[in-house]
């Protein structure tokens, strides 16, 4: 097994862009710096998710430089970049300098003022010297005043950019987790979402159901991978629109959505998710390029209970092999991870 030192030497990695580079030509993809970051990593086999969605795609023929940079997107953009670590920075940045320039600005208001005061009691000072020598400090103060309102206006223009700059990274961090074709959250803001609704302490339970678009394969084989999209969007749709506000969902991938339901127990999420199936069972749509109606829209789920020894990975095996018994009985069916269906 190579070290970390081994994995940084100009061999190896030299190795691995050789690699990569290989790989993308046998696939006729241009090795465009986002398709190349992705090769890399998937050469580099470290994320495992990675790896399988990028064989996912192969498996269908989906494999391009579209799904390359949703896996970027997806896995390689949140390795190197914490977000949250920067959008604190920033906030806190613009925060501090707009409290600084707010300050500032008083205590030249307050100066101003004080000069204004200053120069109607030159006019009672008879002294030359001492009159040259005051007037001489407020020439001077006026400068600095100057200078200073300089300085808070390029303060200003700075602050605006940082805005800006802040505005774009949010933006980035909401494409790197969210599905490009549903807008649902992807694979990574899941797990994320997982980990924060087990620490929180107003979370009793959480049931996790897994669906999957029955026959998916075939729409795309019959109609199209432009009608494919449409039912995977109109699936996401339905899912939304019939779940309450502090459910998450998410597009785990291809025609597979995952849910998780907090403070639902397991027999209440099968009930739920056994009428979403049927919604979703009555969808329809017509093919504006064939008239042809697409109405054969099914989908099959599995569910699981959060136990006490459970990480994400063990709920959702359990919920997959709920999935597997749906499938197994025909689709178009609602099981949970004991033998018992709604």
């Amino acid at each position: 097994m190579s070290s970390d030192s081994d994995q940084d030497s100009p061999k190896f990695v030299g190795r691995l862009s050789l690699q990569s580079l290989t790989w993308l030509r046998d696939r006729q993809i241009p090795a465009h710096p986002i398709a190349y970051s992705v090769a890399f990593e998937y050469q580099h086999n470290i994320i495992n998710e990675l790896v399988k969605r990028v064989n996912e795609f192969e498996k269908e023929g989906e494999l391009d430089a579209n799904a390359l940079d949703l896996l970027f997107r997806e896995f390689v953009l949140t390795k190197y970049i914490d977000f949250d670590s920067f959008n604190k920075t920033i906030t806190d940045l613009v925060d501090e300098t707009g409290s600084a320039v707010i300050e500032a600005r008083n205590q030249l208001k307050e100066y101003r003022n004080f000069l204004k005061v200053a120069k109607e009691q030159l006019k009672a000072i008879t002294d030359q010297d001492i009159k040259s020598m005051v007037e001489s400090l407020s020439e001077n103060t006026l400068s600095t005043f100057k200078a200073v309102n300089s300085l808070e206006s390029h303060l200003s223009n700075v602050m605006a950019e940082i805005r800006v700059l802040q505005k774009k990274y949010t933006q980035i961090q909401k494409q790197a987790r969210q599905d490009q074709l549903t807008g649902l959250l992807n694979r990574n803001a899941l797990q994320t979402e997982f980990n924060q609704m087990v620490d929180d302490e107003m979370v009793n339970t959480i049931t996790l159901a897994v669906g999957d678009i029955d026959h998916f394969k075939q729409f795309n084989d019959n109609h199209g991978h432009t009608i494919g999209d449409k039912v995977i969007k109109l699936v996401a749709d339905t899912l939304k629109s019939n779940l309450k506000g502090s459910d998450i969902i998410s597009r785990y991938g291809g025609e597979e959505f995952v849910i998780l339901l907090p403070n639902t127990k397991l027999n209440d999420g099968m009930k739920l998710m056994n009428n979403i199936r049927e919604k979703i069972s009555n969808l329809g749509f017509v093919n504006k390029a064939t008239s042809k109606k697409i109405d054969s829209i099914t989908m099959s789920f599995g569910l699981s209970e959060l136990h006490a020894q459970d990480n994400f990975h063990s709920l959702f095996d359990r919920a997959d092999k709920g999935l597997y018994r749906s499938k197994l009985n025909g689709r178009n069916r609602v099981h949970c991870e004991t033998p018992q269906k709604i």
